[in-house]
């Protein structure tokens, strides 16, 4: 079968990696164009194409995949099928219709829920206890074409986005390679969508990792998990910002919200909060290492009965 790979991200590689080991190498690998990264915003390659490179593989990557230049490049490569999983970019009708069999899409949740540019953080958001992998026939709508396959796996307590991501894109290579086989045997099955069931996940803002001291506990702890490792959840205090790596949920402090509650060496630092309370486990001061919250307590010189300040309060 003769492939063309779209993906940009971490998650895109172990299904694309998959398809090699299969003996399935795509012709054309099209990923995002570099852009700057990190901290120090470095302009560096996207996890697809330094995968794609190491594994000898042809690589592009146009500003955008429906160019007449791009269509006419994977035109004359005439491809069976286009997989796409987490590109970033939607594909037009005209490049959808090239294939023989039309563009298969992995997409990291249990469609119709979560459609969308953030499955993970939003299956984490929401509470769901489980969530998986659908590969999807793509239409011109985002993430409304008919289903293929899918595959569920639970979510476990404590898992922020980055593990669940990882177990994700381990599914998603297993799924893809299932549904090419079927796919070999002629079964090419396409099941609507229903549409009364969607949700609908959103490009996550740089700030939506800001942690709001007057929220309920269990949204807190749900928005650590999610944010983890990106953008990033924190707690805003004065002119710095707390990241905080790992938090959970505890019952009502009877304390104003902000106010430290408790250290333990083990679970860290409780904070009241508008409802319920919360445990600080792993914590990163601005500009310093990854440090327990108690250790950060310490530091800090906190104790049972101070109270953390938000911008725009005095101490």
């Amino acid at each position: 079968m003769r492939l063309v790979y779209y993906g940009t991200p971490a998650l895109a590689v172990p299904p694309l990696s998959r398809l090699v080991s299969e003996g399935r190498a795509p012709l054309l690998v099209v990923t995002r164009a570099d852009r700057p990264r990190g901290r120090g915003m470095k302009t560096g390659k996207s996890a697809v194409r330094e995968a794609a490179e190491s594994l000898g593989l042809t690589v592009v990557t146009p500003a955008r995949a429906g160019a007449p230049d791009e269509l006419e490049r994977v035109r004359a490569l005439a491809p069976d099928l286009l997989v796409v999983t987490a590109y970033g970019q939607l594909l037009p009708k005209a490049l959808l219709e090239i294939p023989r069999l039309g563009a298969l899409n992995v997409h990291f949740s249990l469609l119709p829920r979560h459609r969308g540019a953030s499955p993970v953080q939003a299956a984490i958001l929401a509470g769901d206890p489980e969530t998986g992998v659908t590969t999807m026939w793509m239409t011109e709508g985002l993430d409304e074409g008919p289903i293929f396959l899918s595959r569920s796996t639970p979510i476990h307590e404590e898992e922020d986005a980055g593990a669940l991501g990882a177990r994700l894109a381990l599914l998603g290579a297993e799924c893809l390679s299932e549904s090419l086989v079927r796919l070999d045997q002629g079964d090419a099955t396409r099941r609507d969508q229903d549409t009364a069931r969607a949700t609908y996940a959103p490009k996550i803002a740089a700030d939506a990792g800001r942690l709001a001291l007057d929220r309920p506990a269990e949204d807190l702890a749900r928005r650590v998990r999610a944010f983890t490792p990106e953008p990033g959840a924190y707690l805003p205090l004065g002119s710095e910002r707390l990241a905080v790596l790992s938090a959970e949920a505890d019952g009502d402090a009877g304390a104003p919200p902000g106010s430290v509650v408790a250290l333990d060496r083990a679970k860290g630092i409780r904070i009241a909060l508008g409802k319920g309370s919360i445990w600080l486990r792993r914590v990163r001061p601005s500009g310093r290492r990854d440090m327990s919250g108690f250790d950060y307590a310490n530091g800090a010189r906190l104790k049972p009965g101070a109270r953390l300040t938000p911008p725009g309060e005095r101490s």
